[in-house]
């Protein structure tokens, strides 16, 4: 029988309107945040276990790319995990949405004795929000959520089944029921990993015995009764073109034969394009190419028809041409290429992309070997990075080829610029360059961006996001497949064009992997909620268009804008509560607005008229809204 308070707790009216989501999750099954019709508050889970000698080893992490499974489509994750000085066992977490929040359950089994004082149920609630708030344990006295440290980091220790935790104004409520009464801590924490109020409830306390078992549920709920906020004011400068911006585009290097592959290049209006050189598979096969490397160029082929500009890229070599040839897995990172074997590297890609311009008349624009910094799966230093854009480039300009070198393709976006700078300052080297890339994998700041698109224009090139995503572990449990995701992707590409002025972005990807629709059991593809966020992008932009300067007053609400003739595209992205925007700067006309939010996507809305350069339109809550006008 479920404690008193769990029913009570539950049967408590929530006050923000029910999205479908009510929690986002990471790669290994943690809430990383809850949401409802207004701002994501950046909770974050874990299960930790504490050690005799009071070290906190968290358990819901991948270590040597070995972390949670998920189990089919559902919210529910297993993992087995090791304790430094033996024992341990499996991790079991279960998450269930329903109206009022999210039921969260904890369950360990141990496979060989553990000697611990703890294993707990943590919950890192964002500081921000909280601070000069208050804590309430179900029983207990509130407790002050200071600014200051406290003599003990333990603001409460207790036994209790329920807190409250609420923001100075009482605006935002977090409520934590649990199944039983339990010991839980409230911590003010801050060190090497970061700065939270932590809520700490004990799954376990002592040792377990092998095959010993203890579990935990844990009822979160999420309230906010923040006024509306006030219309956000977005201004559009339309005196002068700022950037040219060629369009929006995809990564089709994997799965070119899915049914998802065909579906995105049909469905999606493709500006940039990018495929991977199977060289491993080419160097067995080019007296007879097999289905993956033929599927690979017939998407080539298919660009070219298009008139799609293309990035080819290497992953992985043969293993001869490595210095450490059969020694690593294929997995193994910045593994080197022997110098003896150049000329045998070189003479196997220009094979590659001669027998693509004899067989299927075709060319990429661009070559470059993946993510060279941190060697995914070839890594250069920076100076070679350079030696080898020279060397690569000259052999092209003997074959005859057109295809130019691309500079940099980094990951991720902070920093990485850096790894440019040897060839960008290299004369001979940049005769070969045709265009800087980068990729943007655990994203970065404003001025991170900003640095690639300052050194694009330094050189007078175009800047390429040849790889646009938010979380590279995402495809280990597909913690991708949310709305929320695609929010975090939608928000990532408007600050892309606010802050690194690309003249192109290439999706990862447009295949089946990180896919944006799915191939059902009867072979039909059906789009996700994400296709239509990006669809926004790609089908609603003009190609080939010059990006205006834009201005919004709140961070919460990201207004990017382009031109094309007389034909005008603004994208509004608002990532919280539903509110107003008044729009100034506008040519005066007539504007189709597109809508999507997690329940209806891209909508087609009654026209606008703006006048006086002013329009006012109604955002409502975590929405991509679009007008166009002219096309």
């Amino acid at each position: 029988m479920r404690h008193a308070s769990i029913a009570l707790f539950l049967a408590v009216f929530c006050v923000c309107a029910a999205p479908v989501e009510k929690a986002a999750y990471d790669s290994n099954g943690r809430i990383i945040a809850l949401l409802c019709d207004a701002e994501d508050v950046q909770v974050s889970t874990n299960v930790v276990a504490v050690i005799p000698s009071g070290r906190r080893i968290p358990l819901q992490r991948r270590v040597n790319r070995m972390g949670a499974r998920r189990q089919g489509d559902n919210l529910a994750w297993s993992q087995e995990f090791t304790l430094p000085a033996g024992g341990g066992g499996r991790l079991e977490t279960k998450a269930e949405e329903h109206d009022l929040g999210v039921r969260y359950t904890t369950s360990i089994t141990s496979t060989a004795p553990m000697e611990i004082t703890a294993i707990e149920f943590v919950a890192d609630l964002p500081r921000d929000v909280f601070l000069k708030g208050r804590v309430t344990p179900e029983g207990a006295t509130p407790v002050m959520l200071a600014v200051s440290k406290p003599a003990d980091p333990a603001l409460y220790r207790g036994q209790t089944s329920a807190l409250r935790v609420e923001d100075p104004l009482g605006h935002v409520t977090l409520e934590i029921g649990f199944d039983r009464p339990v010991a839980v801590s409230v911590v003010d924490r801050w060190d090497d990993q970061g700065r939270s109020f932590q809520v700490r409830a004990a799954v376990q306390l002592g040792d377990m015995a092998a095959r010993a078992t203890a579990a935990l549920t844990a009822d979160l709920r999420l309230t906010n009764k923040a006024p509306a906020p006030p219309a956000a004011r977005l201004k559009l400068d339309a005196s002068e073109p700022w950037y040219k911006f060629d369009g929006f585009g995809g990564n089709y290097c994997w799965n070119n034969m899915s049914p998802v592959s065909a579906y995105t290049l049909k469905n999606l209006k493709v500006a940039w394009g990018r495929t991977e050189m199977k060289l491993r598979q080419w160097d067995k096969q080019r007296d007879n190419p097999g289905p993956e490397i033929r599927a690979d160029m017939e998407r080539m082929r298919e660009f070219h028809r298009l008139g799609i500009p293309y990035v080819i890229s290497i992953w992985w070599l043969p293993e001869r041409l490595y210095t450490d040839p059969y020694e690593k897995t294929s997995s193994a990172h910045f593994r080197l290429i022997d110098p003896v074997k150049w000329d045998e590297l070189l003479e196997l890609v220009g094979s590659y992309l001669l027998y693509a311009k004899r067989e299927y008349g075709v060319e990429p624009d661009l070559f470059s070997f993946n993510e060279a910094n941190i060697g995914v799966y070839v890594g250069f230093t920076p100076e070679a990075h350079n030696e080898a854009i020279k060397r690569i480039g000259a052999y092209f300009e003997k074959l005859g080829l057109k295809t130019k070198m691309l500079l940099a393709d980094a990951t991720g976006p902070r920093d990485t610029h850096k790894f440019a700078l040897a060839a960008a300052s290299d004369p001979e080297a940049l005769k070969y360059v045709g265009a800087v890339g980068f990729h943007t994998w655990g994203t970065g700041t404003p001025q991170h961006y900003k640095e690639w698109g300052d050194l694009a224009e330094w050189l007078n090139l175009p800047l390429l996001v040849t790889e646009l995503g938010v979380d590279a572990a995402a495809y280990y449990t597909r913690s991708w497949d949310s709305y929320h995701y695609g929010l975090r992707e939608a928000h990532l590409t408007q600050e892309l064009l606010m802050y690194a002025r690309p003249q192109g972005t290439q999706y990862w990807q447009f295949t089946n992997d990180y896919a944006l629709a799915k191939a059902g059991p009867d072979g039909e593809v059906r789009p996700t909620p994400r296709f239509w966020l990006t669809k926004h992008f790609t089908n609603l932009t003009p190609q080939k268009s010059e990006a205006l300067r834009t201005v919004s007053d709140q961070k919460s609400v990201l207004f990017t804008a382009f031109r094309k003739g007389n034909a005008y595209t603004l994208h509004i992205l608002n990532m919280g509560a539903a509110r107003e925007a008044i729009l100034e700067g506008l040519p005066d006309g007539a504007w189709q607005p597109y809508e999507t939010t997690e329940t209806a996507h891209y909508q087609q809305k009654a026209r606008l008229s703006s006048t006086g350069g002013t329009l006012t339109l109604k955002l409502p809550a975590r929405s991509l809204v679009t007008l166009t006008m002219g096309q």
